[in-house]
């Protein structure tokens, strides 16, 4: 199991954060290995309970961000460079983490001919996932970490 306290200091408060909302899955979690420069950065990879547990949720705190994607075509950073120091991106990315395993966030992916074309997140509503506006040819997935949304619109 991951030595939270060997963290940099960036990664190791934002761990304190998810692992206290999320204590579970701290057996997902380790040092980020694809990370040369930040040795000591954060990677924690969620098997997606829905279906078979692939193409789940990671999280990572490299390059003093925190990213957050899901599957193999979406992710989203918090705490970008540039953003204003008074930003609270652990924040941020806790309640986007939060949303999503609540299936209040469901992702919509794009592809035409299996060729990626976008991805972006979607609220859901008390009536659902909203319609989604398409071109002829293009297949939007919608996926939701239960799999409760899940379909293609085709």
């Amino acid at each position: 199991m991951l030595d939270v306290s060997r963290l940099n200091d960036h990664s190791r408060v934002f761990a304190q954060h998810l692992f206290r909302e999320f204590p579970d899955w701290l057996r997902y979690a380790r040092f980020d290995p694809y990370e040369e420069f930040e040795k000591e950065a954060l990677l924690v990879e969620v098997p997606r309970p829905a279906v078979d547990g692939k193409n789940g949720l990671f999280i990572t705190t490299s390059e003093w961000e925190v990213s957050v994607g899901f599957g193999e075509n979406f992710h989203t950073r918090f705490g970008v460079s540039g953003q204003d120091q008074a930003d609270d991106f652990h924040g941020r990315a806790l309640c986007f983490i939060r949303d999503f395993v609540d299936e209040k966030l469901v992702l919509v992916t794009a592809f035409e001919d299996d060729q990626w074309l976008g991805a972006w997140t979607v609220r859901v509503t008390d009536e659902g996932v909203p319609e989604q506006e398409r071109e002829d040819g293009v297949v939007l997935r919608v996926r939701s970490w239960k799999g409760t949304w899940d379909r293609d619109l085709a």
